[in-house]
């Protein structure tokens, strides 16, 4: 077995064993919430059937100790390490509670603290079961050519260069190259892309992918851990590692408030004992005033809405490394783009036909396209193709040369033909106004015997939502920039067929970057772009976002969010998105805080009590933060109506 093929066997081993202890760890927590929800319900049934105060404190402390299955140890743990956190607040609470006289309040404090716990855990699961979908669609074997006769082997044993067969139905197990065959393949998976393509001989495929109706034999192009899935799937992994800017900064207010609120909870019990409170009221009052104080939902609202967001992007086909770059998307001021493949389609197409001397549009496509037949220089192909777009007959040239760096010339039916630049048409003594324009692109000329008959004008097409996503970055009052090494006519036509803003041109890799650099001086940038050239400028800008990540690999490392299709109007979308997250997670925060303000000031004043800050100031908060986060998941992107500026 390979090193590589060896290493993705791991990974896919160590990701699936990890799944599998996540499902065990989330079914013991359902069997914990049954057993602690039942032993508390018991300990409330017997305190009004009147079986005794015995057995009633008996359900209860059950019910506590069930319910802190993983509370207590972790609280317990870090009051030995002198670090308090909210494990301890609840721990601490919910045992003096049961001290003295209040194990309903105790019980209630840890079951229902357990509960918001379970919460948080089950809206983690919105990645993983994403990595699990992702995890599916891996094939544990494919079947490959090998010298002549058809053998089943794992995709981690499987060398770059060999033939795998795939049959209708099945799913292609490896990134490859169509070698014989045609059929349709549901591509949606890895590219978003709704329909299904046609593949032929010479076309890619992916791991991932599933294909319909026809038999493919595919050149395996890239090892098995080297794959746009592999890849896709370690991205997902990657948004797990690492935490926004807001969520560190919550994260260490935490552990400094959490002293502060036990030393606050004391002084209030101390205080209310001096001031002829009694005993056990001064501290039931310090112990509501510890529950309140819970930073739970606080401390939960800014993961919750992040995990929430990238699991909704996935499911859009937009991958975002990590929390920290929806906090950057959010503050968005400027879009930067590359041209050549990200706003156009990066090939040739037939713009326009200017006719002379007596010509017809049809006769010089006609023509040029025939003696195209011979030929498999991109002009010539583009032509052909707007040629059977047009529904021309084309005829086999009776005559056929091609002059290198020129064009070519040959005969077609009675007639001979020159097409080509102007230089051919010079050595042909061809007469072309030296003044000459037809339009701004790749000019070809054609000429009949001596006779200038039209001009062929090429460029590079721009794709069909490219002009829809600058309208709506516009709408969002996001500026467009555009940034190419092309030349200022082509970039001037295309910048403004597009409605795009600002363009600069004639620009050197190390020139994107300059220009990324001083626009980040105005606000945030985003960078898309596809190729090798824009990587170091994909790196530069605040967010990178490669477009099409199947067809870019640097390009993909070097970004931060990668579009896992070639639909632009996904940027705007997953900007939208980013600016309805962070809107999102100002509201949890700010009603958390409100609402802990108002219930730390009632319980000083002693007009709360436990059951009161448990339902309101701890568990049913954390409820409603986690509930307005979810629907981040459920949320669409908005193309059609992005949001005005965050």
């Amino acid at each position: 077995m390979s090193e590589a093929g060896s290493h993705s066997h791991v990974c896919a081993h160590c990701a699936r064993e990890e799944e599998r202890e996540r499902t065990v760890d989330m079914r013991s927590r359902y069997v914990v919430a049954v057993v602690g929800g039942t032993a508390f319900l018991l300990g409330l049934l017997s305190q009004y059937v009147g079986a005794g105060v015995v057995y009633s404190y008996a359900f209860l402390l059950v019910a506590m100790l069930v319910s802190g299955r993983w509370t207590i140890p972790r609280g317990l743990r870090g009051a030995a390490r002198l670090h308090l956190d909210t494990n301890f607040l609840m721990t601490f609470a919910a045992a003096a509670a049961m001290v003295i006289g209040a194990p309903t309040e105790g019980a209630a404090v840890m079951f229902l603290f357990f509960i918001a716990d379970l919460l948080e855990h089950r809206t983690d699961r919105v990645v993983h079961r994403e990595i699990e979908s992702l995890l599916a669609l891996e094939r544990p074997t494919v079947t490959v050519k090998v010298d002549g006769a058809e053998v089943c082997m794992d995709v981690e044993e499987v060398e770059v260069g060999s033939v795998m067969l795939v049959r209708p139905g099945e799913r292609i197990g490896l990134d490859g190259r169509v070698v014989a065959g045609t059929s349709s393949v549901d591509e949606a998976p890895i590219t978003g892309e709704s329909l299904p393509v046609t593949k032929g001989p010479g076309d890619d495929v992916f791991a991932g992918t599933l294909n319909q109706e026809g038999y493919l034999e595919v050149e395996v192009t890239r090892w098995s851990d080297d794959t746009v899935l592999a890849r896709t799937i370690k991205l997902v992994r990657e948004t797990e590692e690492h935490r926004a800017p807001t969520e560190l900064l919550v994260s260490r207010v935490s552990h400094m408030y959490t002293p502060v609120v036990v030393a606050l909870a004391i002084s209030v019990s101390a205080i209310s004992a001096l001031l002829g409170t009694p005993l056990v009221a001064a501290v039931y009052r310090g112990l509501t005033l510890l529950v309140i104080s819970c930073p739970c939902a606080f401390a939960i609202s800014i993961p919750v809405s992040m995990v929430s967001a990238l699991g909704g992007a996935a499911r859009s086909g937009v991958l975002v490394k990590g929390p920290e770059y929806i906090e950057h998307l959010s503050r968005t001021r400027t879009v930067a783009f590359d041209k050549t493949g990200t706003l156009t389609q990066g090939q040739l197409g037939v713009e326009g036909v200017c006719v002379h001397d007596a010509g017809s549009e049809d006769e010089v496509l006609t023509a040029a396209a025939s003696l195209g037949q011979m030929s498999e220089h991109p002009v010539s192909m583009a032509i052909a193709d707007n040629s059977r777009e047009r529904g021309l007959t084309l005829s086999r040239p009776a005559e056929f040369r091609a002059v290198p760096g020129k064009g070519m010339i040959g005969r077609v039916g009675d007639e001979r033909y020159a097409v080509g630049n102007l230089r051919l048409l010079d050595e042909q003594d061809v007469a072309v106004g030296r003044d000459h324009m037809c339009g701004v692109g790749t000019s070809v000329y054609v000429a009949r015997d001596g006779q200038h008959l039209g001009t062929i004008i090429l460029g590079d097409q721009t794709r069909g939502e490219s002009r829809e996503t600058v309208q709506l970055l516009h709408r969002m009052g996001i500026r467009t920039v555009m940034l190419t090494g092309d030349n200022e006519h082509t970039a001037r036509r295309v910048a403004e067929g597009l409605g795009i803003e600002e363009f600069y041109a004639g620009l050197l890799p190390e020139d994107k970057v300059a220009m990324v650099r001083q626009l980040r001086k105005e606000g945030a940038v985003v960078m898309v772009g596809d190729g090798i050239n824009d990587a170091p400028a994909l790196a530069a800008a605040d967010v990178g976002v490669a477009l099409g990540a199947a067809s870019s690999d640097i390009a993909l490392e070097a970004a931060d969010v990668a579009v896992m299709g070639d639909d632009l109007r996904r940027i705007p979308a997953v900007i939208d998105r980013a600016r309805r997250t962070m809107r999102v997670v100002r509201q949890n925060v700010g009603v958390s805080l409100s609402v802990k303000v108002l219930l730390t000031l009632l319980s000083i004043a002693g007009l709360v009590g436990l059951w009161v800050a448990v339902l309101f100031g701890d568990v049913g908060l954390t409820l409603a933060v986690v509930a307005n986060a979810m629907r981040l998941v459920r949320a669409g992107p908005a193309t059609n109506s992005p949001s005005g500026t965050a």
